[in-house]
């Protein structure tokens, strides 16, 4: 058995990853829910998204929107066995600079409360806590934390 080393290719959402990116859904109950034909929609929108691609196979996507002059992070997730790999870090790092590219000075998201290897991840990436959303998330109920990234000057 090789050991694999090379690094997840971070690309655009396209439409024949839809299958995949569902399928990473399915089995994140931390992440939001959603169909796919929400998924085609992102792309047909053309909102800003990526997928991780390592040896060939989507095992990890981030979905996000701009409104005025921000970048919203609305999904992400990652394979179960890629997860702790530096993967969500990487589509985060790409969100980011999309950002920057784009002009927008400020990211923001919501996370479960609970989700803490995901409130780690943003705070590695200098998110910081800005507000919290009570009984917000449904299956379980649980408050959404809002957490904001600012671009240096």
């Amino acid at each position: 058995m090789t050991l694999d080393s090379s690094e997840p290719l971070i690309r655009p959402l396209a439409l024949p990853d839809i299958p995949y990116v569902h399928a990473i859904l399915e089995e994140s109950p931390e992440a939001a829910r959603w169909s796919e034909r929400s998924l085609t929609q992102v792309i047909s929108d053309g909102w800003p998204a990526w997928v991780a691609e390592k040896n060939g196979k989507v095992c990890g996507f981030l979905i996000g929107r701009v409104v005025a002059d921000e970048l919203e992070i609305l999904n992400m997730a990652v394979t179960t066995p890629s997860r702790r790999k530096g993967i969500g870090s990487k589509l985060v790092a790409s969100a980011l600079e999309f950002a920057r590219r784009s002009g927008c000075p400020r990211t923001y998201l919501e996370v479960r409360a609970s989700n803490r290897s995901a409130i780690e991840l943003y705070g590695r990436h200098r998110f910081t806590l800005s507000g919290r959303r009570f009984q917000y998330y449904p299956d379980p109920v649980e408050d959404a934390l809002l957490f904001a990234f600012q671009q240096d000057s």
